[in-house]
């Protein structure tokens, strides 16, 4: 049964460009590192256009199972730059709009 881990936020507004240049670094570290990603069956990052909290972030991370999902976490933050990558992104939410979901595959 696949799990899904779904994450929404709002980056703060003064902090835009930033998060978007910190996003490619992040894609950059995911494509040089494949390894590290192997337990990930998809990662999707969405921008809200319409409804709900207009401009929010969406992440959607794809997994086998939640063994599959919790070897990932542990081993992701294992690496400097990943850390760095994090940490950075943390300061540009607004944590007030943060929700963090799991999803289970039905059908």
């Amino acid at each position: 049964m696949n799990r899904v881990y779904v994450s929404t936020y709002l980056v703060k507004y003064e902090k835009l460009t930033e998060f978007q240049a910190l996003m490619k670094k992040f894609l950059k570290f995911k494509k040089a590192n494949p390894k590290v990603f192997e337990g990930v069956k998809s990662f999707r990052l969405f921008q809200q256009e319409y409804g709900g909290v207009t401009g929010s972030y969406v992440e959607m991370w794809e997994f086998k199972s939640e063994e599959e999902q919790e070897k990932f976490i542990t081993g992701l933050m294992k690496h400097k730059e990943m850390k760095e990558i994090d940490t950075e992104a943390n300061k540009m939410i607004d944590h007030t709009t943060l929700t963090s979901s799991i999803w289970n595959t039905v059908a």
